[in-house]
């Protein structure tokens, strides 16, 4: 009788165990909507573009500065890139003019911004105005 009940117990603590792993392993990874990066990589989708009415030329454009200038060093767009500051949303946070000034490093960031940062985001004040208007253009389509 008591060989019984040892096996009964031995049966429900690993089905215990079980349980608690599964609990713990579904609270540590929640399941998420996949992100498709391909079509962001390709050009930004239809809903992009009409919420934004942006010429779709101009975000391309901005698109390949931002491939140009190596900015995923330091930066990440749809999990590609640096994933310590990610791009995902921008165009939501900031306005265009913000925009401009984070990347050219403006001066009226100088509190917010750490100084080597600066340091590297100032030699963007010398692309042409159409590639920094491009670059800007790109990153306000960046609002999902």
């Amino acid at each position: 009788m008591r060989e019984k009940w040892a096996r009964r117990i031995a049966l429900l603590t690993g089905l215990l165990v079980l349980l608690l792993a599964l609990t713990f392993a579904f609270i540590q990874n929640p399941t998420e909507t996949p992100v498709i990066t391909e079509s962001r990589e390709q050009s930004p989708s239809t809903k992009q573009q009409e919420f934004i009415g942006i010429d779709l030329k101009r975000i391309e454009a901005g698109q390949q500065i931002y491939k140009q200038q190596t900015c995923a060093r330091c930066h990440s767009i749809a999990g590609q890139g640096n994933p310590h500051n990610s791009l995902d949303g921008v165009g939501a946070r900031r306005t265009a003019l913000e925009l401009r000034d984070w990347i050219i490093g403006a001066d009226a960031l100088q509190g917010e911004l750490p100084a080597y940062a600066t340091k590297l985001k100032q030699r963007y004040r010398e692309l042409p105005s159409d590639d920094l208007d491009a670059l800007v253009i790109y990153m306000q389509s960046l609002r999902f």
